[in-house]
């Protein structure tokens, strides 16, 4: 009796496994890529900056990683009103038209709060060399990358990445 059991379940497992192979329909592989939505990625780009003699602001770019997924809350990082100079990112898609751009502090002029008894106050930092990093979603679209560093409303081109 048992072993009967086991042979009706295993023809019925047989019979259900040819049935669901059958319903498979085969696709042309070059069809599907172009059906196929691009994989969306996390990107992070690191930077460093140094101040020369002159004041001038050099930025390279140090290391980009990237991993699969993407960032819920695209928004990162919007400049302080604290001061009148902010970088500002620029990201170009692949017809070279700008895709989104994004304002982050100064890095050579960093904002940070200091407590004394009474207050607390805002004070602007002043370096000569600053690590920052950027982020974004990438779907296959962003082709180039500036940063300019706007100041008092007029704006200078300090670096640019083809992606």
């Amino acid at each position: 009796m048992i072993n009967n059991k086991v042979a009706n379940f295993f023809f019925l497992f047989i019979l259900i496994m040819s049935c669901t192979n059958q319903s498979i329909v085969r696709s042309d592989p070059e069809m599907d890529k172009k059906n196929e939505k691009p994989q969306s990625k996390m990107v992070y780009l690191f930077f460093e900056g140094e101040k020369t003699a002159d004041e001038k602001e050099i930025i390279t770019l140090i290391d980009k990683k990237v991993s699969d997924g993407f960032f819920k809350n695209e928004e990162f990082g919007t400049a302080k009103d604290i001061t009148n100079t902010f970088y500002k990112i620029v990201l170009f898609d692949r017809n070279n038209q700008v895709y989104k751009t994004a304002n982050i502090d100064n890095p050579f002029s960093p904002v940070f709060e200091s407590y004394g008894q009474e207050s607390m106050e805002k004070q602007i930092g002043q370096l000569n060399k600053a690590e920052f990093f950027y982020r974004y979603n990438d779907y296959g679209n962003i082709s180039k990358l500036e940063i300019h560093k706007t100041e008092n409303n007029r704006s200078t081109l300090l670096f640019t990445l083809k992606l």
